[in-house]
């Protein structure tokens, strides 16, 4: 199975519109002025074509210099891009585990760095409602008592994917999406509130929400997916600017600030997607 495809299968058209600005966007690289087509060329593409230009164009970005010189990018597999990125971030890993489940570690990884910079009032709250969320699931028993107690806790400060079973890891690994965009979501409305004064910008804001929710056919599905799908959008470009601040370009060589990014959109499109990854 390709991983990779599958996933970009899933995607809405919307999806691949921020995956074609990541990949695509025109950067620090020369080279992306010679030889990268600009996003808006990309996605004009008939739909299978589009696909084939984004999953091209990861692989080619995942590259070392001399798979690239030697023209065999196309032989860049979605796990060995992803083994990549956990030697890059330090993130430990098995070779036992499923591709999924590397991809899995990126994303634990990466909110864990969001989780740390928070203050310890909004990691209690997430850790509130986290529990809430687990109280009321049925396999709760098979949960360690520590588990129950902090669950984000033990996942950021220690664990990991491999500490969660493959039975509750889908759950998991959605509430906490879903968790982490609540939160964002109600400190972006008090952020905007601060700034532009008063209950009626709150409630503009809060109403601009509810309308790009509803534009999407979203209202229903708001807890499992536009929820899940907005933490990129609010917590996207602080991450980014945690993790490359210094990172500067470089040309014919694994692209960090653009696959990382991109097998973090990923994972949310597949915890977001996938029917299957839900524990009823």
């Amino acid at each position: 199975m390709d991983e990779l495809r599958v996933v970009l299968e899933l995607a809405t058209k919307e999806e691949l519109q921020n995956l074609t600005t990541i990949l695509f966007s025109r950067k620090f690289n020369p080279i992306d002025y010679i030889k990268t087509p600009e996003p808006i060329e990309v996605q004009s593409q008939s739909h299978q074509n589009w696909l084939d230009a984004i999953d091209q164009r990861f692989r080619f970005l995942a590259a070392d210099g001399m798979t690239v010189l030697r023209g065999q990018t196309n032989h860049v597999s979605y796990r060995q891009a992803l083994i990549q990125v956990c030697k890059y971030l330090k993130i430990s890993y098995s070779h036992n585990l499923e591709t999924v489940d590397l991809e899995a570690e990126v994303f634990l990884f990466l909110i864990g760095k969001v989780w740390r910079k928070l203050p310890c009032k909004e990691q209690q709250e997430l850790n509130t409602r986290l529990q809430f969320q687990l109280a009321n699931l049925d396999l709760r028993e098979s949960l360690p008592l520590s588990w129950q107690q902090d669950p984000l806790g033990i996942i950021f400060k220690g664990g990991s994917a491999l500490a969660i079973t493959s039975l509750l890891q889908p759950f998991i690994l959605q509430k906490i999406a879903h968790q982490f965009a609540v939160n964002l979501a109600t400190y972006e409305v008090a952020r905007f509130t601060a700034i532009q004064g008063g209950r009626i910008a709150k409630r503009q804001f809060q109403g601009y929400i509810s309308l790009q929710m509803a534009k999407r056919g979203m209202a229903i599905n708001a807890a499992r997916y536009g929820a899940a799908r907005s933490i990129f959008a609010l917590v996207g470009p602080i991450m980014w600017t945690w993790f490359f601040a210094d990172l500067g370009w470089r040309s014919i060589a694994t692209n960090y600030s653009r696959i990382i990014p991109t097998i973090f959109t990923l994972a949310q499109i597949r915890l977001t997607h996938i029917e299957s990854w839900e524990v009823a």
